[in-house]
């Protein structure tokens, strides 16, 4: 069996979190993919499509 490549670290603590999930994906995209998807998840962003801009909005 081939050993498995190394995946690009997650930022900062996130990177303990996801190693934890690395059993469960068998490729290299798979765990790189996760990493990313709990960056976007818990980095801060402007919505500005929220509920509360909307109603706002319409006043």
């Amino acid at each position: 069996m081939t050993p498995r490549r190394p995946c690009p670290p997650a930022p900062g603590p996130l990177e303990e979190y996801a190693a934890g999930f690395d059993d469960l994906f068998r490729s290299l995209a798979q765990r790189r993919g996760f990493r990313e998807y709990l960056t976007g998840l818990l980095s801060p962003r402007e919505r500005n499509k929220t509920l509360t801009c909307l109603a706002g909005a319409s006043r």
